[in-house]
């Protein structure tokens, strides 16, 4: 313990120096703590200005970046890593360790805490606070240029009816009001199921079981691609026989990290990819409306029942479903 806080205290003095000494010019060894930062700063700095990004960053289940991040270092986003690499600036989320964000302001290490985005404004502002922060303000507009074209695009263009969708992650919740993956759904033109219901949202999300879900008959049923082929819960539910048949034709995956992470890509890559898949899922509704019809029937069970209650599994199996 004595030596960790020697070596705090000699690399406090040599970071305020560089500090001093870079404080004319842009920041060159920035460090991210945080996947979402890491994602802005792989697209506003060259890769020889980045010290390090969060080992996350390289897992394409993660990362929308994940090729672009296999050229940099990687960190576990430790205090001892930070006085490592002697980074001039290190980015990170509000989300990040807080002992370590701590750390790093009492010793005089220059941060910049970036937000949560849950919505297209809070895209910009980010995206702009860390442009400013390396130096990279006219790429940062030029993305954000890109976003809002692709915003107005989508309104000029939206569906004449509203299309439904659940974003149903397969343990029972949607995304609520709100949220960025609201933002982004909205933006495609569709309308989240939840404004059907009137739930309770918790951390982001709101509860749906099953009976519900099919009972208020989105037209969608979108979920992450990181749960496909997941050997956990969700994964076994979204492969549920009442989801395969009711929602047949009507199943839409989305790259989760971009919404989870607000990136300009959020609107220009995310909602954009939604509004073709919403669109070509619309071609078959007629001839699958009939499904919908039956499960409505066969799920009109009281509230107070458990997802995947039993009396949904015979109903379900005494009309002959076996699929």
């Amino acid at each position: 313990l004595a030596m960790k806080r020697l070596l705090i205290f000699a690399t406090v003095a040599a970071l305020a120096v560089s500090g001093v000494t870079h404080a004319a010019e842009p920041p060159q060894r920035i460090m991210s703590l945080s996947l979402c930062t890491d994602q802005l700063l792989l697209q506003l700095v060259s890769k020889d200005r980045i010290t390090s990004v969060t080992y996350l960053s390289r897992s394409s289940e993660y990362s929308y970046l994940s090729t672009e991040a296999e050229a940099v270092p990687v960190n576990y986003g430790n205090s001892e890593e930070v006085l490592r690499e002697r980074p001039d600036l290190v980015l990170a989320g509000t989300f990040a360790a807080a002992s370590t964000r701590m750390l790093l302001k009492r010793i005089g290490v220059v941060l910049i805490e970036v937000p949560a985005a849950e919505g297209f404004d809070q895209i910009r502002a980010n995206t702009r606070l860390v442009a400013r922060a390396v130096g990279a303000e006219e790429k940062a507009e030029a993305l954000i240029a890109e976003m809002d074209a692709t915003l107005a695009e989508l309104a000029r263009t939206a569906p004449t009816r509203r299309i439904v969708i659940a974003g149903w992650d397969g343990v029972g919740n949607v995304p609520a009001k709100g949220t960025l993956s609201d933002a982004i759904l909205t933006a495609a033109g569709g309308e989240n199921v939840v404004e059907r219901l009137s739930p309770s949202a918790f951390n982001g999300y709101t509860a749906v079981d099953l009976e519900q879900l099919v009972a208020v008959r989105p037209d969608i049923l979108a979920f992450g691609n990181a749960r496909v082929g997941r050997l956990d819960l969700s994964g076994e539910r979204l492969k549920h026989r009442v989801v395969r048949r009711f929602f047949e034709g009507r199943q839409i995956t989305y790259p989760e990290t971009l919404y989870s992470c607000g990136l300009p890509q959020s609107v220009t890559v995310a909602a954009r990819d939604l509004r073709r898949a919403m669109l070509k899922t619309q071609l078959v509704q007629i001839q699958i409306n009939r499904p919908f019809d039956e499960a409505y029937r066969i799920v009109k069970v009281p509230e107070n029942f458990r997802l995947w209650s039993p009396i949904l599994e015979t109903r379900f199996e005494a009309r002959g479903n076996k699929s």
